[in-house]
């Protein structure tokens, strides 16, 4: 949690920033053109929805639908914008609606997250680092996008290992687990004063319903509203790897339709329609994203 909150450190600057490098897709509606210094070394798409750098959690030993759900700890754009998760209320059941924030670096400050990426071996070849003796973990995937080019690179049980030791590549995830630090404390790395950060607000969400157990009569009585959706929770959407859940991909005036019952909303609430009654869980999509998440392994 302290880490996420440092995060949120990191200030908004007037009128947000461009990326470095060439352009790549539109501005955002809230960038003015901007760019980087002549000492500019690494090369990116500059739009709203061109992913430079992401950080993310896969697999564990965790529910199924959590693996639908599951958003990246980081993401940066082309335009400066970073995403990340804000603060998890403690009152239960919590909202429905997960808390992501944004703010903006600027092209400078992109080219210098950029260069401590390099550092960290993230723009050479693909590389998957394991641990042993350690069950049931996450694997982090760092995603880098500098000149056109992908470059993956994952790491078991990245935290849990403590990447020690002096082999090679004990010292390539210590030097992960050392940037994973630096970007999850970005104000510190980038020197800045704390602000204000915004919330993020998707053009888009993955909504998965599923059948709502019966009461037993002794938990508290659920909120109970209405699928506002014409599409039926039943047989609407699109299957997922997860038995008996179906994904539906909701945008434009169904977004906000659905927004209007979800903000008010929390994890137990049970959704009526003609089929029966549900429980729903939802993922935003980020920028670059466009369709269901039909995995969840």
């Amino acid at each position: 949690m302290r880490t996420f909150l440092t995060i949120l450190a990191i200030p908004l600057l007037l009128g947000g920033c461009a990326g470095a490098g060439t352009s790549g897709g539109p501005s955002s509606s809230n960038a003015r053109s901007a760019a980087p210094s002549s000492a500019a070394k690494y090369s990116v798409a500059t739009g709203a929805d061109k992913l430079v750098l992401r950080l993310a959690d896969e697999g564990g030993f965790v529910a199924p639908g959590f693996l639908l759900t599951r958003t990246p700890q980081f993401a940066l754009y082309g335009d400066g914008r970073v995403i990340v998760p804000g603060p998890v209320d403690a009152i239960s059941p919590g909202p429905l609606l997960p808390n992501l924030r944004q703010m903006h670096v600027t092209p400078d400050e992109i080219q210098k997250i950029l260069a401590a990426a390099d550092a960290a071996g993230l723009l050479g070849p693909d590389a998957s680092y394991r641990a042993t003796n350690i069950m049931d973990a996450s694997t982090t995937v760092f995603t880098t996008i500098v000149a056109g080019k992908v470059h993956i690179t994952s790491a078991y049980a990245l935290s849990e290992s403590g990447a020690t030791g002096d082999s090679p590549d004990a010292v390539a995830q210590a030097k992960l687990l050392d940037f994973q630090g630096q970007i999850q404390n970005l104000a510190g790395f980038l020197g800045r004063p704390a602000a204000d950060d915004q919330a993020y607000e998707p053009t888009g969400m993955e909504v998965f319903p599923n059948v709502a157990p019966p009461s037993d009569g002794s938990s508290p009585t659920p909120q109970v509203v209405t699928w506002p959706l014409a599409a039926d929770p039943a047989t609407g959407g699109q299957p997922t790897l997860v038995e008996g859940t179906r994904c539906f991909l909701v945008q434009g005036t169904d977004l906000a339709t659905f927004l209007a019952v979800a903000k008010n909303a929390n994890a137990l609430t049970v959704w009526t329609a003609p089929s029966g009654r549900y429980t729903v869980q939802v993922r935003p999509l980020y920028p670059e994203e466009s369709g269901c998440s039909t995995g969840g392994a």
